[in-house]
């Protein structure tokens, strides 16, 4: 079988991105207008299930220790699975619920986001937060 004879042009990265970046738009599907069923019995204007947004926290180890025995605990006492992004849901329902407390609570605060590299900054900025909600969802001060 003959050998693949050498190429004596060097390879470009910059002709080969302009190459699949022009090739990428013939792959994709044409925009479907609004009001055309997708999917039968739903319209582009309904909203979709697949239609979602996550969102991400940082934990330190310990912290997801606490966290995951946290919802054992809880697992335990509903004799029942509870996933963690389900207790998130249910307490932002909570929190969301009771905002006019909660602004009526922090506008007597005064807020400055520190620096992210200041750790102990951002501890009192969480700390200040938690009190705000705790006095808001009526909580002690």
């Amino acid at each position: 079988m003959p050998k693949k004879r050498f190429e004596e042009r060097p390879y470009d990265p910059i002709s080969a991105d302009l190459v699949r970046d022009a090739t990428a738009g013939v792959r994709r599907p044409a925009p479907v207008p609004p009001g055309i069923a997708l999917v039968p019995g739903r319209t582009r204007t309904e909203p979709a299930e697949a239609a979602t947004i996550t969102k991400r926290f940082v934990l330190t180890r310990s912290e997801d220790a606490e966290l995951n025995a946290f919802l054992l605990r809880l697992q335990e006492a509903a004799r029942t699975k509870v996933p963690l992004g389900l207790i998130v849901r249910a307490a932002l329902s909570v929190v969301m619920e009771a905002e006019a407390e909660l602004c009526a609570t922090v506008g007597r605060q005064t807020f400055r986001l520190p620096s992210t590299h200041d750790r102990l900054g951002l501890g009192q900025f969480e700390e200040q937060w938690r009190e705000c909600l705790q006095a808001g969802l009526g909580g002690r001060p």
